[in-house]
């Protein structure tokens, strides 16, 4: 759950496919057709890239918030600082990881394969994979993984890929792991109440099942009766307006991005629903897979520390993390991550090895996608920079 899964907040990727549509939309009765696509690359790339400055304090942020979140663990959970265990790189725990390492990355391209080849666009797989770790890096570096969402977006770009399409396959994918998510976590309490081994997260975990229905309810709505929605946010806007802490033009202008944004949220999924079902299923396989395998990797760290697991159990604790994780106001919920953690899962491990399972976790589904992010992402920039 600590990725994206972040895949996570309607999500920044959902956050790229409104701002994305609305510079197609502009531009898709003006010009030339080669002038609008420099447009949008250079639209998409600007946005994507900014300062160097900002992305700088973003690592930054990122750095800072991670360890202030295991310094609060260690002083709330007990515990000292992460320390190596042999066990975790022995020949067979090191193989377990691996295996668990591939299928997991291997299932997050595969996924935004097929959706994109669902709605009907010809990608390679090959083209797909280096995006993998591009999205964990900028997602992990911006709030709510708005990077993530634009950086796919201008990938795909790159490969010929339009944007309206790749904005659409981007929000898809992100819908299907919501909706895993956002339904095996009231299940999973409903089906386990007992399952927390304190009684603060057991509190949290009945408080978010309400929670996740509602949200549930409001998803379906926007995807059925999009301008249910769109009206109601307009009336809001309006009220904004006449209190005095929203112009007329900027209401106006979000009012009419409201309502054609949630007509077009809508409209992709409609546009999956309607493609290659064997594609479909593929897409929605391969998210189920990676969920898994994101939400197991805790679960195999302890059974390599020979405690005796819960596999169902701990996944579906680690769904509610994930769940928490999506609204996280930090680049990758740095600080927030490690806390929620730990005030889920300390009662089912030693103090003196909560803080080495957090980091081990946090390293697997995050920093080592991260620093792969960072090198593909210097290879692809180089290419580009080259003549031709």
């Amino acid at each position: 759950m600590a990725n994206k899964l972040s895949d996570q907040r309607i999500t920044g990727e959902y956050c790229c496919f409104v701002f994305l549509a609305e510079i197609s939309a502009k531009t898709q009765y003006e010009g030339h057709p080669m002038q609008e696509e420099k447009q949008q690359r250079q639209n998409g790339q600007a946005t994507l890239w900014g300062k160097p400055s900002a992305w700088l304090v973003s690592a930054a942020l990122f750095i800072g918030l991670t360890a202030t979140g295991f310094v609060l663990v260690s002083s709330m959970f007990g515990g000292e600082l992460p320390r190596f265990d042999a066990r975790l790189v022995q020949p067979q725990a090191l193989a377990l990881i691996l295996g668990f390492l591939v299928v997991y990355f291997v299932s997050d391209g595969l996924r935004l394969y097929f959706v994109l080849r669902t709605i009907g666009v010809g990608v390679k797989i090959r083209e797909i994979f280096p995006l993998v770790f591009i999205n964990i890096l900028f997602s992990n570096v911006t709030p709510l993984a708005t990077g993530g969402g634009f950086a796919q977006v201008w990938y795909l770009q790159r490969h010929g890929v339009a944007v309206g399409s790749s904005a659409a396959a981007t929000t898809i994918r992100t819908i299907l792991a919501m909706l895993t998510i956002f339904l095996v976590a009231p299940l999973f309490q409903f089906l386990h109440p007992g399952s927390s081994p304190n009684g603060f997260a057991r509190i949290t975990l009945q408080s978010l099942s309400g929670f996740i229905v509602l949200y549930l309810v409001g998803f379906l709505i926007v995807l059925r009766r999009p301008h249910w929605i769109a009206t109601l946010l307009g009336r809001l806007l309006a009220l904004t307006s006449r209190i005095g802490f929203l112009g007329t033009d900027r209401r106006d202008r979000w009012a009419n991005a409201v309502h054609r944004e949630t007509a077009e949220f809508s409209a992709s999924f409609a546009r999956f629903v309607r493609g290659s079902h064997l594609y479909a299923l593929a897409a929605v396989a391969c998210t189920l897979v990676f969920l898994l395998t994101l939400f197991a990797f805790p679960a195999l760290l302890l059974e390599i520390l020979d405690y005796n697991v819960d596999w169902l159990t701990v996944i579906g604790t680690l769904s509610v993390v994930t769940f928490l994780m999506y609204f996280a106001p930090t680049p990758g919920g740095a600080g927030f991550a490690e806390l929620a953690f730990a005030g889920f899962m300390a009662g089912r491990m030693a103090p003196d090895d909560l803080l080495l399972v957090i980091f081990a976790w946090r390293f697997l589904t995050i920093y080592l996608g991260m620093a792969s992010g960072t090198i593909v992402s210097i290879l692809v920039l180089r290419r580009k920079a080259q003549p031709g």
